[in-house]
């Protein structure tokens, strides 16, 4: 019973703060949301292209060497630039916040793979210091 009355209140939590703020909830507006999802998501899963993200302003920008395309997330726009064409598309809502986190998840997986190549040099290289010290004293 306690349980039922728990899941209960939940529910209606939720419902409520749907109800205060649809935007968060709603599908892309339109088209242009979906294909700079897809640019971004595209572009940002190529080990070629370059994600940088600067913690003063909140930009993220993702460049692709391949096709020569740039992407700044700057707040709620997306600017997506090539030499031939600017676009400059706004996202709000779910679609602003699941660009953010694909980004951001994207960015700590390869900070995590950095993470551990550094380390496994520091390991060779205290085998090798510890080897060193063992080979003096002999």
């Amino acid at each position: 019973m306690k349980h039922r009355f728990k899941r209960f209140t939940q529910k209606v939590a939720i419902a409520i703060l749907r109800m205060a703020d649809p935007s968060k909830y709603e599908a892309p507006k339109n088209e242009y949301e979906v294909e700079a999802l897809a640019i971004c998501k595209r572009l940002s899963a190529r080990k070629t292209s370059t994600l940088l993200m600067s913690p003063i302003s909140g930009k993220r920008y993702i460049r692709s060497k391949d096709n020569q395309i740039h992407v700044i997330i700057d707040g709620h726009l997306v600017t997506i630039v090539n030499h031939s064409y600017s676009y400059v598309i706004p996202m709000e809502g779910k679609s602003h916040e699941r660009l953010i986190r694909m980004f951001d998840m994207e960015v700590e997986t390869r900070r995590n793979v950095m993470e551990v190549e550094i380390r496994a040099n520091i390991k060779h290289s205290l085998s090798n210091i510890y080897q060193n010290l063992l080979n003096e004293q002999v």
